[in-house]
């Protein structure tokens, strides 16, 4: 099916018939948050538009908003939300239906949302081009990936290998890991092209687009016998019935997996070669995700369109950018000249385009001699959304050697990425764009939505904030007594703790063993013999313009071979629950015990079994909390037995000096 559209972008002093802002076009929304009583107070730029607005709500995974929780007036601009609690996240859509137009703006709003420890399992796709000269850089994003709660399962490919072998090697993966989430390509494996489309709307234009969303469309029916049309002026759109080239306009069934590539093929611009660049980006990716960069959380937004008759593409900067960075950081300057001095940590760029350049942004000459101080960054005009195409704009930002870490063409259709602020990786919010039909609008309609040319440079795992992590993890482990691990503490002063984690596989799926720990150090007393490999990462309640939420570091990892204790069996209806604390311990050694009345024995017992002290106390029952001095303990493993009624409850515990 062809797809062609009137307007064409490559003539970007079009007026709006209604003369309304792009603004108009978005409700720009920011929170405010309280625990006690919990409370989410939404707050927006008002609209000139005389509108009434329309609050709805849903849970972060829903795929409805449903009837409206209330409707306010054009007088209004805030909405607080009283039906909610600690320790949550909600998603909010505020429509703004005015006399001449409709905006809409969405939020995810959390009071202490909770940290997200697990992401799944990425497969990462690596251009075996650079399996030796990138070795080292290429070892450090596995371990940057798996250091953020992401299961890596690596593959290196030849660039030669077709699409379709490719896409079998990622269908294994998730036909037998059911926590499969995500494919990152780095390099330039097979680029897959499908449609008939020209969602830039210039009929020269027609034809297969770039379509990795093919490598995450796990369901669906691909076919190469129906299109037929060699009209494009660019050889690559040509699609004819046979030619390896795909028909579908669109992603047949929803995606599965999330998708992204850091590709640097054919940008002779730069004068720099592919390896080069790659190596350059892998480091600032690097950089970024350690917190070893000055990042100012605010957003630039480009406009060189305007309304364009309702569709308003940078309506995109206009949503999305408040929830992430809040309004007042949000700036209506110009584009290159401004990054090349000064940081945003989120851009938008919108203007008429070709392979090379947009009206009133740049060219992709400009970013070889001007830094590109951002690291999110969305562009939107002609042709250059067809991204593999020798010096391509969109492209361009990410060939240079400050940190310009994601791009994406947004505007048709729009991208959604306000889930971010609660700690989501980007290629989270990737994947909800990619698949969105109706669910998020602009404008009552998203020209473009769910076809296949929707795709993401850059690493789908990056986040809008980092802490620094946690150094020096070391393993201390004794003879059928566990593993004690202390590591020094992260030099950020504001986090609230620290949390660890297991696996049996150096790169598989760590699973957390600790509660949040206030000191830098854990005894693990309980598991399988043999090698384990531990994580520990520090975590942070951090404060966005949506809210709070615990926003985990990246782990340090080590290994050690260890053996346990046999677990034994308490006594659970005279003693139902013994906790100690703190463990390891210096001076002091609490119990804490839930249980019935009735006298109970305490022994501390030496790694050799010898009853060092020795109580005895009544339980009055219920809950209690018993302290003793162990202050002239020698250092090591000791373990505490509590004896009642021919009932024994035994923990292990470590003095320290």
């Amino acid at each position: 099916m062809r797809h062609f559209y009137l307007i064409i972008l490559g003539f970007f002093f079009y007026t709006s018939v209604n003369a309304q802002t792009t603004a108009d076009y978005a409700v720009q929304l920011t929170a405010a948050v309280q625990v006690a009583p919990p409370g989410i107070k939404l707050s927006w730029v008002k609209h000139t538009d005389n509108p009434t607005y329309y609050i709805y709500r849903k849970s972060k995974t829903a795929q409805s908003w449903g009837t409206a929780i209330d409707t306010l007036t054009a007088a209004d601009s805030t909405y607080t939300d009283n039906n909610v609690v600690a320790d949550s996240a909600y998603e909010y859509q505020v429509v703004a239906s005015g006399t001449t137009a409709t905006g809409q703006g969405y939020i995810f709003a959390g009071i202490r949302s909770p940290a997200l420890h697990s992401k799944g399992a990425l497969i990462m796709l690596v251009d075996s081009t650079f399996t030796d000269s990138l070795s080292a850089e290429l070892s450090r994003l596995k371990n940057d990936i798996r250091a953020d709660g992401w299961e890596v399962i690596r593959y290196d490919i030849s660039r030669n290998v077709p699409d379709s072998v490719v896409k079998a090697t990622i269908k294994n993966v998730y036909n037998t890991n059911p926590r499969l989430r995500a494919v990152l390509i780095v390099g330039h494996i097979a680029v897959p092209y499908s449609g008939d489309i020209n969602p830039d709307g210039h009929p020269d234009h027609l034809g297969a687009w770039p379509a990795d969303l093919y490598y995450g469309n796990m369901d669906g029916l691909w076919t190469d016998n129906t299109v037929n049309d060699t009209s494009a002026g660019y050889v690559a759109n040509r699609n004819k019935p046979g030619d390896g080239k795909w028909d579908q306009d669109g992603i047949p069934t929803p995606n599965r997996l999330q998708v992204s590539r850091i590709d640097f093929y054919d940008m002779p611009l730069f004068n720099k070669t592919e390896i080069a660049m790659m190596r350059s980006y892998l480091n600032k990716d690097h950089v970024y995700k350690w917190d070893s960069l000055a990042v100012v959380h605010r957003a630039l937004i480009s406009d060189n369109f305007g309304a364009f008759g309702g569709e308003a593409f940078a309506a995109t900067g206009f949503r999305n950018f408040p929830p992430l960075v809040g309004t007042d950081s949000v700036k209506s300057i110009s584009y290159i000249s401004t990054l090349n001095t000064d940081s945003y940590q989120w851009s938008y760029g919108c203007g008429g385009g070709s392979f090379q350049s947009a009206g009133g942004i740049g060219s992709t000459s400009d970013f070889t001699t001007n830094n590109v101080n951002g690291i999110f960054t969305m562009l939107f005009g002609s042709y250059f959304g067809d991204w593999n195409a020798q010096n391509d704009f969109m492209r361009a930002p990410l060939c240079s050697d400050v940190p310009a870490l994601t791009v994406c063409w947004s505007g048709r259709p729009h991208w959604f990425f306000h889930h971010m602020a609660l700690g989501e990786n980007i290629g989270y919010d990737a994947l909800v764009s990619q698949n969105n039909q109706t669910l998020y609008l602009s404008q009552n309609f998203n020209y473009g939505a769910t076809w296949v040319h929707a795709g993401l440079m850059g690493d789908l795992t990056l986040r809008t904030d980092y802490i620094k992590p946690v150094s020096n993890l070391a393993i201390n482990t004794f003879a059928d007594s566990g593993a004690l691990l202390t590591w020094t503490a992260s030099p950020d002063t504001a986090v609230h703790g620290y949390y660890v984690y297991r696996c049996a596989t150096a790169y598989g799926s760590y699973q957390k063993i600790s509660p949040m720990l206030a000191m830098p150090s854990y005894l693990d007393t309980v598991g399988t013999d043999g090698l384990q490999y531990y994580m520990v990462r520090p975590v942070k309640l951090t404060t966005t313009p949506s809210g709070t939420y615990y926003n985990l570091g990246l782990g340090e990892v080590d290994t050690a071979t260890v053996t346990y204790q046999p677990v034994s069996v308490g006594n659970i209806a005279s003693m139902s629950s013994l906790t100690l604390y703190p463990n390891p311990a210096k001076t002091s050694l609490s119990v804490s015990i839930e249980g019935k009345a009735g006298n109970a024995t305490f022994r501390l017992m030496n790694v050799n079994g010898q009853v060092v002290k020795e109580y005895s106390r009544y339980l009055p029952g219920n809950k209690t909390c018993i302290t003793f001095d162990v202050s002239k303990l020698p250092a090591g493993v000791y373990t505490l037995s509590a004896e009642m009624k021919n009932f024994t409850e035994t923990k292990q515990w470590i003095k320290l000096n």
